[in-house]
């Protein structure tokens, strides 16, 4: 959810550039819902538990493991860490140890540089042979990672050797964000999308898939629109999307709906497979702790962002999302983060939607502002607004390595 937020409130600060004012008297819509009391933490029920094993970041001392604000994670084809840092504007690699390697990117407008890298990046899977429109893409050309640019609206891509490749412009209002590298060269992303006419204001979000150097979408998978307020942004809530993708493409969806648990898959050329949905869900409210917290955190966000204070109003959903997150492992298991528990847990899933595990992360109550990315053989979490310094925390996941020493 807080990648997905990060995303939004980009897209709302170019919003803000289109001219629109927010009104100054801000008020609540809707039932006034009491949120739950305050427990104390336990630790969520599952089948497996998800420890740590490593982490990265230091508080003080080689400029190579401080970092300024986390805003995206990943696991490269060779099984590197990679990790995007908004406020220093650059990649740094390291390597499965956790040694630093290298950095790439840096702050600015030019080729290989970010403005407000808060939309995300995707390392592509290794593969040969990449064929975009007809043509084969020569090795010097295959893509290694791409990162959303959402202030400088451009996806930057770097090759396989991590130098500058290429950016693709032309996006409005910004690039797709929070994005995955499939098959050839393409990407699976959530675009925000913007439209004002007579009838008013409409924002929402679409997935889609992008070839590989194309700024119009080939297949959208999902898409939401309506009615936008700038002067309560609450109002989007229920247009916020989740998705994943599998390296060869198909898709996952799912609505961050707090009245019912739901997602899709998808063929890569956008056909409906199936749709996986639990009858006996069960809403969950926020605590008033919770709420505090995501207030805090959200409007301090968009203000960072360059957005006016004046239109920092976000308004929490009292009730907590069924679903937060979709990932997909090197199993091809499907790994749904459940958003009812304090701290992460997530149902396990075979890619035709029968359940295989429950799971959860055992790290402590700390954990509860975690976001957690599942990928390849691993899980990495970190957290969007640390109390003490950004860390990026790695762990194995259940059943991987018993099924690489039967090959």
């Amino acid at each position: 959810m807080k990648k997905i937020l990060v995303l939004m409130f980009s897209a709302l600060v170019l919003t803000v550039a289109c001219g629109e004012q927010p009104a100054e008297d801000i008020s609540a819509d809707g039932d006034n819902v009491e949120a739950a009391a305050a427990e104390e933490y336990v630790l969520p029920e599952a089948d497996v538990y998800l420890t740590l094993s490593d982490s990265i970041g230091i508080e003080l001392g080689d400029s190579n493991y401080v970092f300024g604000q986390i805003t995206g994670v990943d696991i490269t084809p060779k099984g590197e860490i990679a990790i995007l840092d908004l406020q220093r504007s650059c990649i740094s690699i390291f390597s499965p140890s956790g040694e630093f390697v290298q950095r790439i990117g840096r702050q600015g407008s030019g080729p290989g540089e970010f403005l407000l890298a808060s939309g995300g990046m995707s390392f592509f899977p290794d593969e040969e042979g990449i064929v975009v429109s007809g043509f084969a893409v020569p090795d010097s050309l295959e893509p290694g990672v791409v990162v959303s640019d959402a202030m400088g609206g451009k996806l930057v891509y770097f090759d396989s050797e991590l130098e500058y490749m290429m950016d693709v412009q032309g996006f409005y209002p910004s690039p797709p964000g929070n994005i995955v590298g499939v098959d050839n060269g393409a990407i699976v992303g959530m675009k925000p999308d913007f439209l004002r006419n007579e009838e008013g204001m409409f924002m929402g979000f679409s997935i889609a898939r992008w070839e590989m150097g194309e700024a119009e979408p080939s297949v959208i998978y999902f898409e939401s629109m309506s009615p936008f307020d700038p002067s309560d942004l609450s109002t989007m809530q229920d247009d916020i999307l989740s998705f994943g993708a599998t390296p060869e493409g198909i898709v996952f969806t799912a609505t961050l709906s707090t009245e019912a648990y739901e997602f899709t898959v998808w063929s890569p050329e956008g056909e409906e497979l199936f749709t996986i949905t639990d009858e006996n869900f069960e809403r969950v409210l926020k605590t008033q702790e919770e709420i505090d917290l995501e207030t805090e955190l959200v409007n301090n966000m968009m203000i960072q962002q360059g957005m006016p204070e004046s239109m920092a109003n976000w308004e929490p959903d009292p009730y907590n999302s069924a679903i937060e997150g979709l990932w997909v492992d090197e199993l091809d298991r499907i790994w749904v983060t459940r958003g009812t528990t304090r701290t992460p847990s997530f149902n396990v899933y075979d890619m035709e939607g029968n359940i295989l595990f429950t799971a959860a992360l055992d790290a402590g109550e700390g954990a509860s502002t975690w976001g957690v990315i599942i990928k390849e053989n691993q899980f990495l979490a970190f957290d969007v607004d640390p109390e003490l310094y950004p860390q990026v925390f790695i762990g194995d996941l259940p059943g991987i390595e018993k099924a690489d020493e039967g090959l």
